[in-house]
């Protein structure tokens, strides 16, 4: 018989140790809340997957304080970021999405007008390690790799759990208010509680739409043996198959995308061949890994949250990672649970709070998921017309016409909208001012002060942005000439335990921007209420924005 520990005892656990998992244990780290991280893998992922962590991700990371870290991670600052398409790397290019380097991102106003972090190309398994790094500095963080969930019961206080730590098989049984599944697309958690998906996907069509492999490879002279500029992201296309190739050190790491053959699984298939049909050449190749996947998914749960148990990331919705929505909308789900169970936790919001999780994020769960299908139908359906390859002018023309209908792909690799435009409208933590916020695109993002959305960014000065003022709790901006009076909002919330600090700004261009004299910015950087005056009854105001019944 295996031994049994004793139990341990812990306010949240977080399920997972991969992307979503460990920044929601920074984000409850960084607040001292005492949580516990076990994840089944030994280690962080050692197979690539995912390759943009867009502004929003950035922005948050940022106020961890972990964005520069992040962005020395991945490809080199002065890298090109081109998409480019290709019959082949040894073939002909059909057509290419220029975009600057991240060097030149940062360096161009024109690129962070709008959110202080622009987009990030750098895959995820080389940014777990960095937030693992940091969650081994928090003090109030337990985290314990190699260690399974088995089972789970909850009651009216809380959750146990019973978990088996994998060198040994020691039983562990771990006790806490809060459970929180981050435990990826097969979540452990989800299928305990019943909980099913609904959506598109699980067709076995084409690429993209159906089964795939994911290879990584070490090919250093894939470079030299191009034929045209290197990029950052390459898609190949000719009549015996497609692929996503992504540049991942500029040193001759890829991750490699392609259909996967009938018949063939991650043990049989000849992953090396399959990547060398891209390049059309016959070059050294080391597979380093192989996993298997299925694309074409946009499938969401049907809830995010059982009594004291809650789920995030891949555990409640599941993307194709065309668009690359999927990690970075699991991190937003992160930012969303980190305050509100670091309220609950600390006691200065009720656990009543925990109910607006779902109401907030689900909504954004249908909008990315639907989005991020469009793009994956977009590609999939992608018709590959004969002789594309041939060395003659038939051939050239059909590579013409093709390439000019690839270059209408841009936003797929942008979707600004969608990166910075998630809204909470409707929610019962949010103030209507009765205002109308801006209509919800994909592809625009137009900033707005209308309580819901994120709030608007403004450089104050050379490298700095106002979000940067913002405190870990609330921030209670005063943006008139002349200070408006909040002793009455500050003894309110005093009275209450909630943490809020005073951010005086006399810029006019950010009372434009904002709206109002008064702007109360909840810690996850979202507009809970404005006026140009105090509330007559603030109490009031700071209950419904915590969740008080």
């Amino acid at each position: 018989m295996s031994a049994t520990e004793a139990k341990i005892e812990t306010p949240v656990l977080i399920v997972g140790g991969g992307m979503v998992g460990l920044t929601l244990a920074v984000e409850l780290g960084s607040r001292d809340i005492p949580c516990t991280l076990i994840s089944e893998g030994e280690s962080t992922a050692a197979h690539p997957q995912g390759n943009t962590l867009n502004s929003r991700t950035m922005e948050h990371y940022r106020r961890l304080g972990l964005a520069a870290e992040i962005r020395s991670a991945g490809l080199p600052a002065d890298h090109a970021t081109d998409v480019v398409y290709a019959t082949r790397f040894a073939g002909w290019e059909l057509a290419r999405l220029p975009m600057p380097s991240t060097e030149q991102k940062l360096g161009d106003p024109e690129h962070t007008a709008q959110t202080p972090e622009p987009i990030h190309r750098a895959n995820f398994f080389f940014i777990e390690p960095i937030l693992k790094a940091r969650i081994d500095k928090l003090p109030s963080v337990d985290v314990r790799f190699g260690h399974r969930l088995t089972a789970f019961e909850q009651d009216a206080d809380g959750v146990s759990a019973s978990v088996v730590r994998a060198d040994d098989g020691t039983e562990l049984v771990i006790r806490c208010d809060w459970l929180v599944g981050c435990d990826g697309a097969s979540s452990t958690v989800r299928q305990s509680l019943g909980i099913g998906y609904a959506g598109k996907g699980g067709e076995d069509e084409t690429f993209m739409r159906g089964r795939m492999l994911s290879t990584y490879v070490d090919a250093p002279e894939l470079a030299a043996l191009m034929t045209f500029e290197p990029g950052w992201h390459y898609w190949t296309v000719n009549e015996d198959d497609r692929s996503s190739v992504a540049t991942l050190d500029a040193r001759g790491k890829y991750v490699v995308l392609t259909r996967m053959p009938p018949g063939k699984d991650e043990t049989t298939v000849d992953a090396a061949a399959a990547f060398l049909g891209c390049v059309g050449a016959d070059i050294p190749v080391e597979v380093l890994s192989v996993k298997s996947w299925m694309a074409g998914l946009a499938l969401l749960a049907d809830r995010y949250q059982d009594g004291h148990v809650l789920m995030a990331g891949d555990a409640v919705h599941l993307f194709t990672p065309t668009g690359g929505f999927g990690m970075n909308t699991g991190v937003d789900d992160a930012a969303n649970l980190g305050w509100k169970l670091a309220a609950v936790v600390a006691g200065w919001a009720p656990p009543d709070l925990m109910n607006t999780y779902e109401a907030e994020r689900r909504p954004i769960g249908i909008r990315n998921t639907s989005m991020s299908h469009q793009f994956a139908s977009a590609v999939a359906g992608l018709e590959i017309p004969d002789a594309l390859e041939d060395d003659s002018v038939e051939g050239a023309a059909k590579r013409e016409k093709l390439g000019a209908y690839l270059a209408t792909f841009t936003e797929e690799f942008r979707s600004l909208g969608i990166q910075l435009g998630a809204r909470y409208d409707g929610s019962g933590l949010i103030v209507d001012d009765g205002t109308t916020p801006p209509e919800d695109s994909p592809f625009e993002y137009v900033p707005s002060a209308v309580p819901g959305g994120r709030a608007p960014h403004l450089w104050l000065g050379p490298g700095d942005a106002m979000f940067d003022h913002l405190g870990a709790g609330f921030s209670l901006l005063r943006l008139s000439d002349e200070p408006v009076a909040v002793d009455a909002m500050l003894k309110a919330a005093s009275d209450l335990g909630i943490p809020v600090s005073v951010v005086d700004i006399t810029d006019p261009r950010v009372r434009d921007a904002y709206g109002a004299d008064l702007v109360l910015v909840r810690p996850d950087q979202h507009i809970a209420w404005r006026a140009d005056t105090e509330p007559t009854a603030p109490t009031s105001v700071w209950k419904r924005i915590t969740g008080h019944p």
